[in-house]
């Protein structure tokens, strides 16, 4: 199909858009910082190369000339604020890096991945045409990508071919860090409390055919976001405690408590220097009821979305065959 350079290759995202290139017959070069663990991109026939966001000249070495698309998947999901900095450094600055290097390397297209969360606090539904609220957000991580996003449209009206994809809550296989941890914690009986959000989510199958799908069929200067059922997070709990066949006895407590409990194991971090399992940021969050409404993606991207059922089934079984739970 094509050359693709691809950021964040090592992360749940980026391993999936990469089996998902591959499995197109694109000819894939993977960024990777020296210290990566390449378990599952050693699996595919990839070239890898070492650079760091933050280094413009390793990306230049990294990035080769005149690759058909750049996905840049890369980011830091950071909750905690005394790691903002570190955050709006990878997030932003990093993207900068990125877009300056695609245009110096005459990159066709740049496919960045955001989030729904760059739309920032809302009060009702999204979509593509919502003003964001994220500049003023104190969420760091809204607010750096929206700051992303924002690098990527000056590079658009400076030349650049480039596209955004918004996705929302993503499930699905090579997730360890984000569900695949709630299903340990539910699996290991350290589910005290529910959270009362509602969020919208996405297969990761489906997120990454639709990086792919943006090449060609995405419109420069456009963002898309991924819409998909709207899930209640205790819904989501219940059907991996029933998964994993574990009696889940937490109930779901209030936006107010369990906003407070976020704030008081912030407090209780601030103390112990070590990041809480549950910051003030992500508990905000976990109580908001998110909902997206568009169908842009799915009109212009061929986007699917896909029942909660399967997104959990496929996440359970990778993490069971992979010895993970």
């Amino acid at each position: 199909m094509g050359k693709a350079f691809v950021t964040g290759g090592t992360g749940y995202v980026g391993i999936n858009l990469v089996n998902e290139l591959v499995r197109q017959d694109w000819s894939v070069t993977c960024l990777h910082r020296p210290s990566s663990d390449l378990t599952y991109l050693k699996r595919q026939p990839v070239e890898l190369r070492t650079g760091d966001l933050l280094d413009a000249n390793s990306l230049f070495e990294a990035m080769p000339a005149n690759v058909d698309a750049v996905f840049h998947v890369a980011a830091d999901t950071n909750a905690w604020k005394p790691r903002d900095a570190a955050q709006t450094l990878t997030n932003v600055n990093g993207t900068r890096n990125m877009v300056e290097v695609a245009r110096a390397r005459a990159a066709k297209r740049f496919v960045l991945t955001s989030t729904a969360s760059a739309y920032g606090p809302q009060t009702g539904a999204i979509s593509e045409s919502t003003a964001s609220t994220a500049g003023t957000s104190s969420n760091n991580y809204e607010r750096s990508k929206w700051l992303a996003e924002q690098e990527v449209r000056q590079a658009v009206s400076g030349g650049l071919s480039a596209v955004i994809i918004q996705p929302c809550a993503v499930f699905g296989p090579y997730d360890l860090s984000v569900w695949g941890s709630v299903f340990k914690v539910i699996k290991d009986g350290k589910m005290a409390a529910l959270p009362p959000g509602v969020l919208p989510i996405n297969h990761v199958a489906e997120v990454a055919r639709a990086h792919v799908a943006a090449v060609e069929r995405g419109k420069t200067g456009q963002h898309y976001i991924l819409n998909g059922d709207h899930e209640p997070l205790a819904r989501i709990f219940r059907e991996m405690a029933q998964l994993l066949k574990v009696d889940l006895t937490a109930k779901v407590w209030s936006p107010t408590a369990f906003r407070t409990m976020g704030h008081i194991a912030g407090w209780v971090a601030r103390l112990t220097g070590k990041e809480p399992e549950m910051t003030p940021e992500l508990a905000t969050m976990l109580s908001r009821e998110s909902r997206v409404e568009t169908n842009k993606a799915e009109t212009e991207l061929g986007y699917r979305r896909v029942p909660l059922a399967k997104c959990l089934e496929d996440s359970y079984r990778w993490l069971v065959a992979e010895g993970k739970l």
